[in-house]
């Protein structure tokens, strides 16, 4: 938008307009993907392909925007343009991680599912962040959009015609609930809400990506430096999501999740006391302490695959549309709340605008602590409430499942769970 003329103040505003949107957006189609089934019997997938095609479309649309033009007719194109890339954007992803809880019954096997899904984002990530600066110079915004919107839709032809949806001819859910059906669901289904909370307290705290700029401006004197913190940070976390599926499958994921929290916040208040004199050590402490972001950022889609057999299992209806949809919601929430929690924390600590300020004494520490300590409290407090309040587990998930596609009754899984969960339907 600045590059195009749109002065960055109205830039701002402009990007908080859609974000109004999002909370009843996401509802709706997450309402709306529950209640629909094509007529090849798939929930998910045709949604998919719907999605790739709208949001490549939407993307272009986006910046391709004539820099020649009246900057009102910029301003409201690009509205138009950014809402309808939201809407797209929900309706790939909600159904793009729905899927899986219809792929197989096997926990175990959807686990791995997941997290091959979240590493290879991941790596998608980095190599578009290294990408864009070299080829946005060379192509313009316009070309260089077209160019990876192009790559990506050819890199989502395995998943839209070779993923298989197995809906259980058994299923002892409700597949198609009405809205009365989805509220009883979200009702109680206490551990989707325990999960989300604690995927927007992670989301938070994991700034590092945000602040990497001015802790190199400020701390180690050289913007440039964040560049080499970033892809520090990047490389630990694609190292992290790599190793999480094999450790869950030796351990509970939840263990797994909880454990890489706890190093987290340790290693966190390490860097903090260990410094910023070195950018060696700097750039060895943040890959550390960023490894937290690899667990949660992987294992949360995992939990909330969970939570919708708990509350398919608990009250009788499948609704993983409105699960995955709210996760979408959640992760856009963070997203924008990142960039407000840094700016009013650098002010807090006396940070001075301008690119070329001079920074008052002091300023460089306050930065370092929050580039380590926000982190740690935010780890620190969704761990606590994890512990607290999500009591799930892998092996009691199975049985659900299991007993939600029909494979075993409801005498047999509660003997397993030893009626921990109570009766389907049950209020």
């Amino acid at each position: 938008m600045t590059d195009i003329g749109i002065a960055a103040g109205t830039a701002a505003v402009i990007l908080l307009v859609p974000k109004l949107w999002d909370a009843i957006n996401d509802m709706l189609f997450g309402y709306l993907i529950d209640r629909t089934k094509f007529k090849n019997g798939q929930k998910f997938i045709p949604w998919v392909k719907i999605g790739v095609t709208a949001i490549g479309l939407t993307t272009i649309a986006l910046f391709a925007i004539p820099e020649s033009m009246n900057e009102t007719i910029k301003i409201v194109w690009f509205l138009i343009a950014y809402i309808l890339f939201d809407i797209s954007y929900t309706i790939l992803d909600a159904p793009a991680y729905a899927v899986t809880t219809v792929m197989t019954s096997d926990v175990q096997e959807r686990t791995s599912i997941i997290a091959g899904g979240k590493l290879w984002a991941m790596v998608g990530g980095v190599v578009a962040t290294l990408l864009v600066p070299l080829l946005r110079p060379r192509l313009g915004w316009a070309l260089g959009c077209i160019v990876f919107v192009v790559v990506s839709v050819i890199m989502m032809i395995p998943m839209m015609f070779s993923v298989k949806e197995r809906h259980s001819e058994t299923s002892t859910a409700e597949e198609n609930p009405g809205l009365k059906e989805i509220l009883h669901y979200l009702r109680h289904n206490k551990y989707l809400i325990v999960t989300l909370v604690a995927m927007l307290l992670l989301g938070i705290a994991s700034l590092e990506q945000k602040m990497a700029i001015y802790m190199g401006r400020i701390c180690l004197g050289q913007e440039n430096t964040a560049t080499l913190v970033a892809a520090g940070a990047a490389v630990s976390v694609i190292i992290v999501s790599a190793v999480v599926p094999k450790l869950s499958r030796k351990w509970d994921k939840f263990y797994v999740l909880c454990a890489g929290l706890a190093f987290t916040v340790v290693m966190n208040l390490v860097a903090y006391f260990v410094g910023y004199d070195s950018l060696i050590v700097t750039i060895v402490m943040t890959m550390f302490k960023c490894a937290g972001l690899g667990f949660w950022s992987v294992v949360i889609y995992m939990l909330i695959a969970d939570t919708v057999e708990y509350g398919t299992y608990k009250t009788g209806t499948r609704a993983a549309g409105i699960s995955f949809s709210l996760q979408t919601f959640v992760a856009k929430l963070k997203n924008g709340l990142i960039g407000t929690v840094v700016l009013f924390s650098l002010s807090a600590v006396g940070f001075v605008e301008g690119e070329n300020a001079v920074q008052p004494a002091g300023v460089a520490d306050g930065v370092w602590a929050l580039f380590c300590l926000l982190p740690a409290a935010g780890f620190a407090i969704a761990l606590v409430v994890l512990l607290v309040f999500y009591k799930l587990r892998s092996d009691e998930v199975q049985v659900m499942s299991l007993y939600n596609n029909g494979e075993i009754s409801r005498e047999e899984a509660e003997g397993k769970l030893a009626e921990k969960y109570g009766r389907a339907g049950e209020k």
